[in-house]
């Protein structure tokens, strides 16, 4: 007859897998962070600089833009955000504004009038999809977004980065609606104002 095997050793075996699955999830999390980490890191890499863009098949609603100069500047480069104010000719009312949360990165549009106060319309935007990559992230529109501007509920916002590009875009399902700007990061160009608001 076989021998029983004593508890201690089957609490062991018991103990031994716990830790293995512990060890793997741990692993897996990380693997899941690692696309995010690397994607602020592209961006934080171009700190200081600042780069000239352009609109991609303007629509009407972008005839504005479409008239003035267009340039990003990676401005504020913390352990887990960066700022990045979006200048429109003279309008330095609009920072990007990207976050490193647990699950991902979140993008928040930081809008302000000239003396420095908030704009009505602020903080909307939305946490990473997932599947995101080390490249390009999609963020559709949060709660929040939907309750400040109901008609930006399908909001999705995309932002690339590649060696020679940085891409901001912005659709809305269930529409025509698309607005993308491309900026050639192989050509720096002089670093524009402060955005309104900034404290340095």
């Amino acid at each position: 007859m076989p021998h029983p095997v004593p508890f201690s050793l089957r609490d062991l075996s018991k103990r031994s897998l716990a830790l293995a699955a512990l060890a793997f999830s741990a692993a897996a999390a990380c693997v899941g962070r690692a696309p995010a980490d690397k994607f602020l890191a592209s961006l934080a890499a171009h700190c200081g600089k600042a780069y000239e863009g352009r609109i991609v098949n303007p629509q009407p609603a972008d005839t504005a833009f479409a008239k003035e100069r267009l340039v990003m500047h990676v401005r504020g480069c913390d352990a887990d955000s960066l700022r990045i104010p979006f200048h429109v000719g003279d309008d330095r009312s609009r920072t990007w504004v990207l976050t490193r949360t647990a699950a991902g990165v979140r993008l928040k549009h930081d809008h302000r009038h000239e003396d420095g106060s908030e704009d009505r319309v602020t903080q909307y935007g939305g946490d990473s999809r997932e599947g995101g990559t080390t490249t390009l992230m999609d963020f559709p529109a949060d709660s929040f977004t939907a309750d400040l501007l109901p008609t930006a509920r399908t909001n999705i916002w995309t932002v690339e980065i590649t060696p020679t590009e940085f891409v901001y875009q912005l659709r809305r399902e269930g529409s025509d609606r698309l607005f993308r700007v491309v900026f050639d990061l192989t050509q720096p160009v002089a670093q524009p104002a402060a955005p309104w608001g900034a404290e340095d």
